[in-house]
């Protein structure tokens, strides 16, 4: 799911005593175009050359890097809807600017102005929204490691269980689904709205260690090694955490679809073919094949 800045674009409702749509501006190079549609308007199909077209909206980035997590994300959605044109018809994918905040964007998918995001697993979701129960990132998202400062590698070196664990802090993002499990657990917690701030506020002796995916780290410890930030090396945190595409619970004709794109993705290897070409996943397949790093398990209660 994407964490970073975009432009805010403005919803104006126009209510009448039968009818309430709602018209969103989308603003052209020519001029300014008002698209009108009801709220709920799920994968949108358009008659343009007498072929039914799905139209999906992501909140993400269309030109990323590789090392970019939505990139990997927004390829295998791709990668689903192109399976399934023979079945289900042509797709367009339409890409609007990010939400830097995680309950804004839930709330559009409600509206039904986003159709697709992806996050892990959250129990107790209060949006009307639903997973599709296939993991994108297979067991790579269930361990986490920490990065630290790096003077104090050897600090860590002790921690045995989850009883020494607690005696740190750990940093995270206020509005991430991890941030509930690490709580159930007893984990004393640090909380920021801002991704980019935790690791301020590990150098600045906040906290103790930043818990990441083993799937994203990668490319943070060779971001921030020159500011003093290292990885731990001797532990895994592993809990149940699989990363799913999430649409609107009424939007089933779209998660039927991705649903079987993804499984005949699996089925003839195109999954797995976009996975390992991915150098932030082969690197954290290798990092947990290496089997060298105690496993701190935590508990997900309901999972």
């Amino acid at each position: 799911m994407c964490h970073h800045t975009g432009k805010n674009y403005v919803d104006m409702a126009i209510m009448s005593q039968n009818l309430s749509v709602v018209i969103k501006p989308i603003i052209l190079t020519i001029g300014l175009t008002l698209t009108i549609f009801t709220p709920h308007s799920f994968a949108r199909e358009k008659e343009s050359t007498g072929k039914s077209v799905t139209k999906v909206v992501i909140a993400c980035e269309e030109n990323l890097k590789q090392d970019h997590d939505d990139y990997y994300y927004s390829n295998l959605l791709r990668l689903a809807l192109s399976k399934t044109v023979p079945t289900h018809g042509e797709y367009q994918l339409e890409f609007i600017p990010v939400m830097p905040i995680t309950n804004r964007l839930l709330r559009d998918i409600e509206r039904g102005e986003v159709d697709v995001t992806w996050m892990p697993y959250a129990k107790d979701l209060k949006y009307n929204l639903t997973p599709i129960k296939i993991r994108l990132l297979k067991e790579l998202s269930d361990y986490r490691v920490f990065l630290i400062r790096a003077q104090d590698k050897e600090k860590f070196s002790t921690i045995k269980n989850i009883e020494d664990l607690r005696k740190l802090k750990g940093g995270i993002g206020s509005h991430w689904p991890d941030r509930q499990v690490m709580e159930e657990n007893g984990l004393p917690l640090v909380l920021s709205l801002s991704y980019f701030n935790l690791f301020k506020m590990l150098k600045s002796n906040r906290f103790d260690y930043f818990s990441r995916g083993i799937y994203q780290v990668r490319t943070e410890v060779d971001t921030y090694a020159d500011q003093g930030i290292a990885l731990e090396k001797y532990l895994f945190l592993r809990y149940e955490n699989p990363v799913y595409f999430y649409l609107h619970k009424d939007n089933q004709k779209l998660a039927d679809r991705i649903e079987t794109g993804l499984k005949l993705a699996i089925e003839d290897g195109s999954f797995n073919k976009l996975f390992n070409s991915i150098e932030n996943l082969r690197w954290g397949e290798k990092l947990l094949d290496e089997k060298k790093r105690r496993v701190i398990q935590l508990n997900t209660f309901d999972k």
